[in-house]
């Protein structure tokens, strides 16, 4: 009698390509989130119709030998063992979630079932291959919940662990480094003040270079205070006018600025979303100063800020014609006091990209960004569309 074994095989040599189309449809409908952070990270670099098939086939064609042999268990197995070690090539084992897992099985199954009629008439037949088929998927999917459940008890042991020491940090750094800090700017200020005219070039240039630095440090404490008191600010969520949010924003830019902003910035009308209006200010204040900054050296600066509906999804995002970045470092982008580019060519902390990504995933939102060097970056952030 015909099994899970002869319809794999049935399938990788007569109906190979006819499957990959229609799986792919599948998946399409779906709107896997994996998938499209598999796109937006550029870990696929031609995302066209005939590539996509032509990959597919590839680790389907793999699969279907697996389903032959009786390794696919297996393989699986292995696959889950380079997620639990954080070894999957581009993506962060923290990034998949659970509907991914639910949702690529679901596909597959889809996929595959709706080829079998063809494959066999005899309803025992059928029977048997569905169920070898779905004692195979309940295994996969018990070993896949199993490293899921064990990869979020680990996070958040860390998260907690990590909460602490920022904790303690946050509470040295404001109590034991702003009095010194207090005195250095103090005393430089005295220095400049009263003897700035006694003093040789060379000391001036120290004295000033001493002040800027304690300033400099000042405003990363300031940052670093933020960032910690983040995961704690509890939320006032309500519907929120980001068009009126985002120009508020560009005004305390230009405010902070002495009206100095050399870009031409364009807020165009953007879609409401139900948030907390004034961490959304906070998103906007970065990713446009942001934006304003790193295009400051570009001959006509340009930024805009947008926003369209897309998969479920409200999308925001501010654009520059400003200097960009390699997408190699991306993964350093939003980290707590990582830089692209160096303090002396930019200013900054390197906390406010941080402090984005943070409010974003607490609103169950996305970030992310596109970039070339000397083309420009846009910044984009992902949040819920209101419920009608």
């Amino acid at each position: 009698m015909k099994n899970l074994a002869d319809f794999a095989k049935y399938l990788r040599e007569n109906r190979l390509k006819e499957y990959v189309i229609y799986y792919l449809e599948v998946m399409k409908g779906m709107d896997i989130p994996i998938i499209k952070l598999v796109i937006e990270k550029g870990l696929i670099k031609d995302i066209s119709e005939e590539n996509s098939i032509n990959m597919t086939m590839v680790s389907q064609e793999k699969y279907f030998k697996t389903l032959e042999d009786g390794t696919a268990l297996a393989v699986s197995k292995v696959s889950l063992k380079m997620w639990e070690e954080d070894k999957l090539p581009g993506i962060n084992k923290h990034e998949i979630l659970p509907s991914d897992l639910v949702l690529i099985y679901a596909a597959q199954k889809k996929a595959i079932f709706h080829f079998l009629p063809d494959y066999t008439s005899s309803a025992t037949e059928t029977v048997a291959v569905v169920q070898e088929f779905e004692d195979l998927f309940t295994e996969m999917q018990n070993e896949a919940s199993q490293m899921l459940f064990k990869i979020q008890k680990e996070t958040e042991m860390q998260l907690e662990l990590a909460n602490k020491e920022l904790e303690s940090f946050s509470y040295s750094v404001s109590h034991d480094l702003r009095a010194p800090l207090r005195a250095i700017r103090g005393y430089t200020k005295i220095l400049q003040e009263d003897y700035s005219a006694s003093l040789e070039e060379e000391a001036k240039k120290m004295m000033y270079s001493v002040a800027g630095n304690a300033e400099r440090m000042s405003q990363l404490i300031d940052d670093l205070l933020a960032f910690s008191k983040m995961g704690k600010k509890e939320m006032n969520l309500g519907k929120v006018n980001m068009t009126e949010v985002a120009k508020n924003s560009l005004e305390t830019i230009k405010m902070a600025q002495n009206n100095k902003v050399k870009a031409t910035v364009t807020i165009n009308e953007l879609l409401p979303v139900i948030a907390d209006n004034a961490l959304m200010a906070n998103v906007f204040t970065n990713l446009i100063s942001n934006a304003i900054k790193y295009s400051s050296k570009s001959e006509n600066p340009v930024v805009e800020v947008s926003s369209y509906n897309k998969d479920g999804e409200y999308i925001y995002a501010v654009k520059d014609n400003g200097v960009g970045f390699d997408m190699k470092y991306y993964d350093k982008l939003f980290g707590v006091f990582q830089r692209l580019h160096s303090v002396a060519e930019f200013d900054g902390t390197g906390v406010g990209l941080a402090l984005v990504k943070r409010i974003v995933t607490r609103h169950g939102g996305r970030v992310w960004a596109e970039a070339e060097i000397g083309k420009g970056a846009t910044f984009y952030v992902a949040l819920q569309t209101m419920k009608q």
